[in-house]
């Protein structure tokens, strides 16, 4: 019998306001944080983040992050925590802002915390990093060794990101069931070099169902800027069940 495997994100916290819940997770996994945080939000959020985690570390390190995910900045990045002894990596921003941060982990371990500022992918809780060159041509993809440690989602943060992100996330989403579907049914490997469990396929199902009954009533949140019901659903189906089923 062929080996089945299946992996998440060890913790998910989703919901208005779960940024404050770093106060609480952070001291989990560690006390020097190294926090990777994308140029489009560090403006907005820096002075909340501060105070969220001074009370809770013995120090905390910003580097903000702009550009490219690629291995020249990856490599800065890994030298800008080695310098400041960081234990853990937070990273807060888009795709390329948390697969930059994921290879900082791959290259020095230790836990890594997401936070999503957009909803666009499910960048948030794969162990996946994908790493271009500089000039934006896909070069590679590298792996942690495990998911993200942890995976906070605040959706009034998420509410507030351009609807077109919102919707690219919907559409990334949508396929997964085909996706997750066609790779079991074919006999294919996952991720984790194992046979797919049939919980991957159940998964990748509910986020197409999700999606099928609460996107079109999502979009009224998206425009809004508040969420309700249906736009968490969609969250949680873009940013949680999508990974998980794929």
């Amino acid at each position: 019998m062929t080996i089945r495997a299946f992996g998440g994100p060890h913790r998910y916290i989703q919901g208005p306001g779960a940024l404050s819940e770093l106060a609480t997770l952070v001291p989990l996994y560690g006390k020097r944080p190294f926090v990777v945080v994308d140029v489009a939000v560090i403006g907005a959020l820096r002075e909340q983040l501060a105070a969220l985690l001074k009370p809770c570390v013995d120090h905390v390190e910003f580097a903000e992050f702009f550009g490219e995910c690629s291995a020249s900045q990856i490599e800065a990045m890994a030298v800008k925590a080695d310098a400041a002894s960081s234990d853990l990596i937070i990273t807060i921003g888009g795709g390329k802002a948390i697969d930059t941060a994921k290879g900082v982990r791959i290259l020095r371990g230790g836990a890594i915390i997401v936070v999503p500022t957009v909803a666009s992918n499910d960048a948030p809780s794969r162990r996946l990093a994908i790493v271009y060159t500089d000039d934006h041509v896909l070069k590679e993809v590298r792996l942690m060794p495990t998911n993200p440690d942890a995976v906070i989602v605040d959706t009034s943060i998420i509410a507030r990101a351009p609807r077109r992100f919102f919707v690219a996330g919907i559409g990334d989403a949508l396929s997964k069931k085909f996706e997750a579907e066609q790779c079991f049914n074919s006999g294919g490997m996952n991720f984790y070099k194992a046979r797919p469990a049939g919980l991957a396929v159940a998964i990748a199902n509910q986020c197409y169902q999700v999606i099928r009954r609460d996107a079109v009533a999502s979009l009224a949140a998206a425009d809004s800027k508040e969420p309700d019901a249906a736009f968490e659903n969609i969250v949680e189906a873009t940013i949680l069940l999508s990974r998980l089923g794929f």
